[in-house]
């Protein structure tokens, strides 16, 4: 079983309400104090961090892999809810995955999962910026998640599809636009590559959404 150490100002009531939704992990330590996390945690030895940071920017750079060889922890699971977009590429490692925050359990649980299915690589500098993951949805798919009847009044299944498919036409828009000088191909590039995190974040998101809903496409 995973072991699981949670650092976030929410993690704790959270828990409280849904204690079940990490039942498959064992979570070792639940808190907010830094301090105390540096003291607690090492004796733990979790194999996953899940750090909650509010303000990306306000991270030293050394301080989730400080943390994590503190620990002795393989991975780190960093969500956040303002970024520095330097600070995060120069931080991103195989052992690292960022995610926009806060996170709900349920979405916390897949990203932890999907961290551990990922192809193990060392990674002691934290330096290698990696890129946006392949489309997990084939146009089909979205395409029936669109039009997909539910029996609740709930619709985010759909208007996830509908924002996914959106985001992957504008990905592969500026991927083959014009792009007739240099400080135009660094622009669509850097377009090109923010649009793919995103369409990314929330196929996770529509991944969980799925999980909960029992729905299978």
């Amino acid at each position: 079983m995973v072991k699981l150490a949670l650092l976030g100002d929410t993690y704790a009531s959270q828990l409280r309400v849904n204690p079940r939704a990490l039942v498959d992990m064992e979570v070792v330590w639940v808190g907010e104090s830094h301090d105390t996390f540096r003291a607690d945690v090492p004796r733990l030895k979790p194999d996953v961090l899940a750090l909650d940071f509010a303000d990306l920017g306000q991270v030293p750079p050394r301080l989730v892999p400080e943390l994590m060889e503190l620990t002795g922890a393989r991975h780190a699971l960093v969500s956040y809810r303002l970024t520095n977009h330097a600070l995060l590429e120069s931080l991103t490692s195989p052992r690292v995955r960022f995610v926009q925050g806060p996170l709900p359990l349920s979405l916390l649980r897949v990203h932890v999962n999907r961290t551990l299915q990922e192809p193990r690589q060392t990674d002691p500098t934290f330096g290698a910026p990696r890129g946006p993951k392949p489309p997990r949805f084939t146009p089909d798919q979205l395409g029936r998640l669109m039009e997909l009847a539910t029996r609740d009044t709930c619709e985010c299944s759909q208007q996830l599809a509908r924002l996914v498919s959106g985001l992957r036409g504008f990905e592969e828009y500026s991927d083959g636009c014009d792009r007739p000088d240099e400080k135009e191909l660094r622009l669509h590039g850097l377009l090109h590559r923010q649009v793919a995190f995103a369409r990314e974040a929330l196929e996770d998101g529509l991944v969980a959404l799925l999980e909960h809903q029992n729905i299978r496409v």
